[in-house]
């Protein structure tokens, strides 16, 4: 299914989300019969039979991926995300680990991603408060095709003429450091102070860029693998069969280059027939999980895709021992020693609140 895309104009340039559940802007059904309805509607409606089994039992009723486009002219804010936990806990929603596809490059371009060295809270404080931040971060000068990962805890921002397809968890939480009004005054009110204890003060290595996939003929490269999505780019220049299988999960399409058709198998009437949908470069479309047999096919030369999905949870907590025993010795817990280890726990579920954090 395709979504209305929501259009918002920045100081910096123009942001275009394709596919979002936020709880506040969702995204919208543009076409066929359940035109009109927003994607937390159909969450609440359709559930597993859209995300998937076990993508529904780990994030609940909220779709767990978010896909826009930035097209950015100016100087985007410095800023950073905070991860799951924080994230979590303090405003009761995802958190901002994100993957980077650029687009389109000017000359100008920048993209700032990391510290260029180990630096301190309070240095980073002043060259906020003096606009310097800048820097003291990796400079990269990106080319069309170049992607990246940006994890959680990493200062970044781009700038000077730029598109990019941005796949990230559903969350909208920029927690800005240092930016510029559209009146080309210093941001006043920033959120340096609820953002110093989850960055990465270390130097930032920074990762090797993927590139050749182009090339590669209607064949998917992996670009991304965590836990919060999956990502592959794929050269469309002929059909490509796929077969979800029987574990089914929701699968993204985003067109970063040319018009491709996304083609169905449906049956209806004691007949079978085949529902087309068409993308095009800026677009995206969501494949429900019960949608398991369907092709892509290129509508023009050179198209290119990117596939999203999610990847397995990691429910691992840093500061639990496995190993540690669950009674101390001698001491009395009530009964609560024979109670059957294997007692099934209620399943928690992750959805979006509302924060007040905004580019502008």
């Amino acid at each position: 299914m395709g979504f209305t895309p929501l259009e918002i104009s920045h100081g910096w340039g123009k942001e275009r989300i394709a596919i979002a559940d936020l709880g506040i802007e969702d995204s919208v059904v543009k076409e066929g019969w359940l035109a009109d309805n927003s994607i937390g509607d159909i969450m609440d409606t359709y559930m597993e039979r859209v995300s998937g089994d076990g993508v529904y039992g780990y994030y609940g009723r909220q779709f767990p991926l978010l896909v826009k486009f930035l097209e950015i002219e100016g100087e985007l804010p410095v800023h950073v995300h905070a991860d799951d936990t924080i994230a979590g806990q303090r405003y009761d929603v995802l958190g901002g680990k994100e993957f980077w596809y650029v687009m389109n490059a000017e000359d100008d371009a920048r993209i700032y991603l990391g510290f260029n060295k180990d630096v301190s809270a309070a240095e980073l404080y002043t060259r906020c408060s003096d606009g310097t931040v800048k820097e003291i971060l990796n400079e990269i000068r990106p080319e069309k095709g170049d992607c990246f990962t940006v994890n959680p805890g990493i200062v970044h921002s781009a700038g000077y003429g730029l598109t990019i397809a941005v796949i990230k968890e559903a969350s909208e939480l920029p927690f800005i450091l240092y930016g510029k009004g559209e009146d080309g005054k210093p941001i006043q009110e920033t959120h340096i102070a609820d953002a110093m204890d989850f960055i990465d003060y270390g130097r930032y290595i920074l990762p090797l860029q993927t590139t050749g996939w182009h090339d590669r003929k209607s064949v998917p490269a992996k670009l991304a693998d965590c836990p919060e999505f999956m990502i592959s780019g794929i050269g469309l220049e002929e059909p490509l069969h796929i077969t979800a299988g029987e574990a089914g999960t929701f699968m993204l399409y985003i067109c970063t280059r040319g018009k491709a058709s996304v083609q169905c198998r449906t049956s209806g009437d004691g007949q079978e027939k085949t529902s087309g949908y068409t993308i095009q470069e800026g677009e995206a479309i969501l494949i429900p999980a019960e949608v398991q047999d369907y092709f892509l096919v290129p509508m023009e030369k050179d198209t290119e895709i990117l596939e999203a999905g999610v990847g397995e949870p990691d429910d691992t907590d840093d500061y639990i021992d496995p190993d540690t025993e669950p009674f101390l010795e001698g001491e009395d817990y009530e009964g609560l020693e024979d109670e059957e280890s294997g007692e099934e726990k209620e399943n928690g579920s992750r959805t979006a609140g509302h924060h007040d954090m905004k580019w502008n």
